[in-house]
């Protein structure tokens, strides 16, 4: 594995403008490896989960190597070894390089291949570049450490402008039907009513807590944690158990939607305690959900599977449809940012048959969402805009706010991969104007990056500077 070369790297200007950042290190740095290791062996593990973000980096590569691609799928175990033991280059083609596409998932026979004849990558005279997304790389860890411990370079690509993937996962929702935002409006007015004249705490409660998941579909959710306090304070006045954990689950699902995912965890954690000293399954269920939800959004997504897996066996065991069906949302989401899009696309679609079933509009429209983020992923961008458009279309029907902007975020992100970037900008900027509205600044730095990359591909630098200031002025927040 020697490093005797040294050259400067030339690459494209226009990928490396696109590439910012730290992606653009990484690249730059898989780069400088792969011409020091020209015309040897070398073994360099790449996660990328999206594959046609993947394909934009194999094709950087092209301007100073010769890949040849390799897509491995399962049962190729012994193709991997044919290849590296019996197919050598030509001795003339020193810039080449082995591209290796792993599957979603690793299958046994591949995982023998790689443990136990990774010699056969050193051997091999060119360097070996695998892909593979953050599920594959997690097994390899795992199941194929000494392949693991004998890699070379480790890289980790990010797809900046698509960083705001913006899946939506399931949260504690109203227990009653509802067709638009009418609905919820009246059913809010009748709650307030009720409150005035209401003599039982216990129903105040129920109530208050209706209202603030009501708020929090709105996007009201700093308003949402106000009625939860005045919730809370009942419950802690009665030693109400069971509805003090109510409210800390509620508080949890607000302070995540405002991007303080660690205070979320602090309450979903309170409530999970109540839960197991007074035995209450269900409540326990949504507090494993509620978990999984808040380390989705802190970057843990194997924690979070975890967390869902713990919430479907509870839901299950209980009957609970509609529970199930969230789960079911929870794990399509995790699976589809470890780049397991097929799996992902298979637990949304099993969710979107639930929410049909027991008429869930706003979980229905969680579930288009979804699917499209799952599609986009995989380059369908014709399909994803289809869902999109579907959870827009059901967003402005219910009055979602959260649910609007991750429409109008998606679509725009979708149209700027099509090269229809006066449309992307478009939907950005009522995307913006929804975040601004419902206090989830925390995504304005990332629309702002987009933002600014869309209007460099319009070749309109001032614009593109205009927002790159504005993503400084909140670093400095």
């Amino acid at each position: 594995m020697a490093r005797n070369k040294s050259n400067i790297i030339s690459f494209d200007r226009q990928m490396e403008k696109y590439l910012a950042g730290k992606t653009g290190d990484e690249i730059h740095a898989l780069n400088l490896e792969l011409t020091a290791s020209k015309g040897e062996g070398n073994l360099i593990i790449c996660v990328a989960n999206i594959p046609v973000f993947r394909e934009e980096i194999i094709k950087g590569l092209e301007q100073n190597f010769s890949p040849e691609k390799i897509y491995v799928k399962e049962g190729d175990g012994d193709k991997i070894i044919h290849k590296l033991r019996y197919e050598k280059p030509d001795k003339e083609k020193s810039n080449k390089i082995l591209v290796w596409i792993m599957p979603d998932e690793l299958s046994a026979d591949i995982e023998n291949a790689l443990n136990n004849f990774r010699e056969l990558f050193y051997e091999y005279p060119a360097p070996s570049v695998i892909f593979c997304n953050e599920l594959f790389v997690s097994d390899i860890i795992k199941k194929a450490p000494d392949f693991w411990r004998y890699r070379g370079g480790f890289h980790v690509f990010k797809d900046e402008e698509r960083i705001i993937a913006h899946a939506e996962k399931e949260t504690p929702s109203v227990e009653f039907h509802f067709e638009n935002k009418e609905d919820l409006l009246k059913r809010k007015k009748l709650n307030e009513d009720f409150l005035k004249i209401t003599k039982y705490k216990d129903r105040k409660i129920e109530l208050l807590l209706e209202n603030a998941s009501i708020e929090q579909i709105f996007g009201n959710f700093k308003n949402s944690i106000k009625i939860c306090e005045k919730a809370m304070k009942i419950a802690l006045e009665m030693g109400n158990k069971a509805q003090e954990a109510k409210c800390h689950r509620s508080l949890g699902v607000a302070y995540d939607s405002l991007g303080d995912s660690n205070k979320a965890v602090e309450y979903y954690e309170k409530s999970l305690k109540i839960c197991l000293e007074i035995r209450d399954i269900a409540g326990e269920g949504r507090c494993y959900m509620g978990l999984c939800n808040a380390y989705y959004n802190l970057g843990d997504f194997k924690k979070a599977i975890e967390y869902s897996d713990k919430s479907l066996k509870i839901f299950l065991e209980i009957g609970d449809r509609a529970g199930e069906g969230k789960c079911y949302t929870n794990l399509g989401v995790a699976y589809d940012s470890l780049g397991d899009f097929k799996k992902a696309i298979e637990y949304h679609e099993k969710s979107l048959k639930i929410c049909l079933e027991t008429g869930d509009r706003a979980g229905e429209g969680k579930c288009y969402t979804n699917l499209g983020a799952a599609y986009d992923g995989l380059g369908d961008f014709k399909k994803a805009i289809e869902y999109y458009e579907k959870a827009l279309k059901i967003a402005l029907e219910i009055g979602n706010k959260a649910g609007e902007s991750a429409g109008y975020t998606n679509s725009g992100m979708v149209y700027f991969g099509l090269g229809d970037f006066k449309k992307a900008i478009e939907y950005y900027l009522n995307a913006e104007k929804i975040f601004k509205e419902i206090g989830q600044e925390h995504y304005l730095k990332i629309l702002y990056e987009n933002m600014a990359i869309t209007y460099e591909k319009m070749n309109n630098p001032e614009k593109a500077d205009e927002y790159k200031k504005k993503v400084n002025e909140l670093f400095k927040k």
